[in-house]
């Protein structure tokens, strides 16, 4: 039987096969068992497809949405990297800023540290990243027990920007107006900034409701130690600020 012979009847088992459906289970079985197809096994092998087809979309989606994260930081970096006060913990609470308010829905990969909301697994794959795609050249410095970051801008730095303006056209409005605020000013600020907001997350999460106080509260049991530079002033005016800018999570 040539080629053409065994599409022609591999469709025409197809579409009898979809006649038989098409009336009832007890005809597409018995179909199925004239033509020597074993039911169970025909099945099982439909659900491992479409499980695997499941698993394959899946990592397509989180390459993509990688990919877009790349992108959004390469924009933070591009406007910041000439900043003194620039360095990976701004970096990293103004990529949790800008993904909230471009509704990206990834807080559940931060984790709490003390300089507020983390992703330590993005932080330690961007830089790898940004220097394969020839965007940044990353230099690091360790000094005591820190370390600093440069980035340097590599040779196909411009191209992330098509992409930029893809995945953010929405909200670039918004991203331009985070990264313009914490540019210059110390970590400090945006580092508390991020914490208020995932507090507040939490609380809109949890349906809970809150008060100045337990979010106060919250803040100051996030990292006792570390916390204790900010004073309860401190988060009362940033959260009345982040209120007023209209900073802040929607249930």
């Amino acid at each position: 039987m040539s080629e053409g012979e065994d599409l022609n009847s591999i469709n025409r088992f197809e579409k009898n096969f979809a006649e038989s459906v098409s009336f009832n289970e007890e005809t597409a079985r018995s179909y199925l068992e004239e033509n020597g197809v074993d039911l169970d096994k025909f099945i099982k092998k439909g659900l491992n497809h479409i499980k695997s087809s499941s698993k394959k979309k899946e990592i397509r989606n989180s390459k993509s949405l990688f990919f877009k994260r790349v992108v959004l930081g390469a924009e933070i970096v591009n406007c910041l990297h000439m900043e003194k006060t620039f360095g990976h913990v701004k970096f990293m609470k103004l990529m949790y800023l800008c993904e909230q308010v471009s509704n990206m829905k990834l807080s559940a990969r931060y984790v709490k540290q003390a300089a507020g909301p983390y992703d330590a697994r993005f932080m330690h794959s961007i830089d790898k990243e940004f220097m394969r795609l020839k965007w940044f050249d990353v230099k690091v410095k360790s000094e005591t027990k820190f370390r600093t970051y440069r980035y340097i801008p590599a040779d196909n730095l411009l191209s992330y920007q098509k992409y930029f303006k893809n995945y953010y056209f929405k909200d670039r409005d918004n991203i331009a107006w985070l990264i313009k605020t914490f540019g210059k000013p110390p970590t400090s600020k945006v580092e508390l900034i991020a914490t208020i907001y995932s507090c507040l997350d939490e609380f809109v999460k949890k349906n809970e409701e809150y008060s100045t106080e337990s979010l106060i509260e919250k803040v100051f049991d996030w990292s006792v130690e570390k916390k204790k530079k900010f004073t309860k002033e401190n988060i009362i005016n940033a959260h009345e600020w982040m209120i007023e800018k209209g900073l802040v999570p929607l249930s």
